[in-house]
């Protein structure tokens, strides 16, 4: 008669098992509530996000945060091109000031359009050097970080200009154009990981247990823990902003270790009842096992992710941050969740079997896939270890070659529009495609200078080229 588990083994995954067995209906409705509570408050509190000045460095971040704190209201600056299909017409034909034209009236009924430029006014810093492309340019009214939102009207009237102008090209180019599409991207690449990531794991989970019940137990965990630390994050940003990167890595990391760490522990638990414990035991002996292995396992994951704490940088704290939280879900979830639902359901946990999957295993739960592979590397070790370590320095081959920078819009995929716009923009007009801005703060800018005169208008200059500022693309 097999000892009972509790007897030899006294950890806190074990005890953290024997309690939500005890209680499954408080650790398992409880989880939920608290998923769901965390989901829905995060969602009305919102995110905040990083301003430029925590996505900067050195001077740049200095500066940023100086103009935050003097309070200047940076508006967005956007551009139109418009260029003639195939090149051939220069702005000096008729047709391309028709098309300038009705790029201007279109953005002058637009309420949230201000300061607009007209190429034909300031030729030398909005005609390209070939005279074949044009950018009207112009700001949108407020603060630049709600342009996004307001820019869907202006992009509407963008392109009813170049539905009248089809011998044209025209085509917007800006912070809130390009930063619209960007969030559009991020949240379709979002919903499209989250609808593809769960069928692909459980049809992976399937073939490793053989039935619908326990492959569906560590996917319905893992995305769980996924809405929790969502939830979770979104409130922590009030107090450390979060990168716009984070949620994505939050539904990566969350679904790769919620599941390991299920998996872990079912898989534990099979393999006990298959030698002959009862239940109750098995859960127990998985418990103080394999549910130790997820407790060391995920405290050596939020120990490493600490360290990128100590990157100095925002947004590596962002994303350490929301894998610390998620990693720590998962953790809880197959603590106490999974061993209250494996007491509750007892063998339907093996509800559902896949024929043709089950006669590919044997009795014992082992899988005949890893066993034979594990024979010849147990057979001969010293070259299995070898090809391994091989094999993985040569995977890590690429890691020489990995630099630090910050995310653009020239990382997004090429088959967006905002994309190939801003590849012939800078075709069109080589050079920087924002504006370069000094920064002073002095008790009196106006009092800077040599004489009081040289300064009054120097500050008057200064005060005029910031606000004033837009890109030249020369």
């Amino acid at each position: 008669m097999a000892t009972h588990p509790r007897t030899r083994h006294s950890n806190i995954a074990a005890r953290a098992g024997a309690f939500s067995a005890a209680h499954w209906k408080r650790a398992a409705f409880g989880w939920l509530l608290f998923a769901a509570v965390a989901v829905i408050v995060g969602m009305a509190a919102g995110s905040k996000s990083l301003t430029n000045a925590d996505m900067a460095s050195g001077e740049t971040a200095k500066a940023e945060r100086l103009l935050a704190a003097a309070g200047f209201e940076r508006p967005a600056a956007e551009s139109v091109l418009i260029q003639s299909r195939g090149g051939r017409l220069t702005v000096n034909d008729p047709r391309f000031g028709l098309a300038i034209g009705a790029v201007v009236g279109e953005l002058r009924s637009q309420t949230a359009v201000t300061d607009i430029q007209n190429p034909l006014e300031r030729p030398a810093s909005q005609i390209s050097g070939d005279a074949r492309s044009a950018l009207v340019q112009f700001n949108v009214k407020g603060k630049q970080d709600d342009a996004p939102d307001k820019i869907q009207p202006v992009l509407d009237a963008v392109a009813r200009a170049q539905a009248a102008q089809p011998a044209f090209r025209i085509e917007e180019f800006g912070f809130a154009s390009a930063g619209r599409a960007i969030d559009k991207t991020l949240s379709k690449d979002f919903e499209r990981a989250e609808f593809l990531s769960l069928p692909i794991t459980l049809v992976i989970l399937i073939l490793a247990f053989g039935a619908l019940v326990a492959a569906s137990l560590p996917v319905v965990l893992a995305f769980s823990a996924v809405l929790a630390a969502i939830g979770l994050n979104a409130l922590l940003s009030h107090v450390i902003p979060a990168a716009d990167a984070t949620q994505s890595v939050i539904l990566l990391i969350g679904m790769a270790v919620g599941v390991d760490y299920s998996l872990f522990y079912l898989r534990r638990e099979r393999e006990e009842r298959a030698r002959g414990l009862d239940a109750a035991s098995a859960l127990q002996r998985a418990a103080a096992t394999s549910g130790q292995a997820v407790l060391i396992s995920g405290g050596t994951v939020l120990i490493a992710m600490a360290g990128m704490l100590l990157a100095g940088h925002k947004i590596f704290t962002s994303m350490a941050i929301g894998t610390m939280v998620v990693v720590f879900m998962a953790m809880v979830g197959s603590l106490t969740v999974l061993p209250a639902l494996l007491h509750k359901l007892g063998d339907r946990v093996e509800t559902g079997k896949v024929p043709l999957v089950n006669r590919l295993r044997r009795p014992a739960g082992e899988s005949t896939f890893w066993t034979a592979i594990l024979k010849p590397v147990l057979r001969h070790p010293a070259v299995a270890a070898s090809l391994s370590s091989g094999a993985l320095l040569l995977a890590a081959v690429p890691v020489l070659g990995l630099h630090t920078k910050l995310p653009s819009f020239t990382d997004l995929p090429h088959s967006l529009a905002i994309v190939r716009t801003l590849e012939r923009v800078q075709t069109a007009f080589p050079g920087s495609q924002t504006p370069a801005e000094m920064v002073v703060k002095a008790p009196n800018v106006r009092r800077l200078g040599t004489g009081k005169r040289s300064a009054s208008s120097s500050a008057a200059r200064s005060r005029r080229a910031f606000y004033t500022s837009r890109s030249t693309y020369s």
